[in-house]
């Protein structure tokens, strides 16, 4: 049985994903390897920039982000008063996709200022980004206790970064950015 594999490739976020079994993925590459090859010589030639390094600690209250900047503009917008995911959310399964859009959410939510998100504020993220999985929903973001603090109760319910859950955020913040 061939193993599972992937290919992307950004080209300046044209973006081009390739996943399934090693074969596929390899048969795939050589299918666009020319154009891939011919697309990558007419770029500039690129510098390198290293993403910007984690915001202190002790910027906004309790957060470890300095609530009048936003680090990572590519990733997450706050419009009147409401925070976009701009970048697909990564992951293979939908509950790895939520507790991703959780971490990238409550980044947002550090830039604004604020600690905690409301359950249906990351609903509606997952929602928007296609990965919400109605039944296990709350099941995935509870089983998330290394980075995420879980409070309330019923609709009240709300998530808050750990430690560790704020440097896995931001690191993904950083990757995406």
């Amino acid at each position: 049985m061939d193993k599972e594999a992937s290919f992307s490739i950004s080209i300046q976020e044209g973006k081009v994903e390739i996943s399934g079994s090693e074969a596929f993925v390899r048969e795939q590459i050589n299918n666009f390897k020319e154009v891939i090859l011919e697309t990558m010589q007419k770029l500039p030639t690129a510098r390198y920039h290293p993403p910007p390094p984690p915001p202190p600690p002790g910027g906004g209250p309790g957060t470890g982000m300095e609530a009048e900047t936003n680090p990572y503009p590519n990733v997450i917008a706050i419009h009147d008063d409401e925070i976009k995911i701009l970048k697909f959310i990564p992951g293979k399964r939908k509950a790895e996709k939520t507790v991703n859009a959780a971490l990238l959410y409550l980044v947002g939510k550090g830039i604004k200022g604020e600690e905690t998100a409301l359950f249906e504020e990351i609903r509606k993220v997952c929602k928007d980004h296609a990965c919400l999985d109605t039944p296990n929903f709350s099941k995935t973001l509870k089983g998330t206790k290394e980075w995420l603090i879980i409070g309330g109760s019923g609709k009240k319910q709300t998530a808050k970064l750990s430690h560790p859950g704020r440097t896995k955020a931001q690191e993904l913040a950083s990757e995406l950015n």
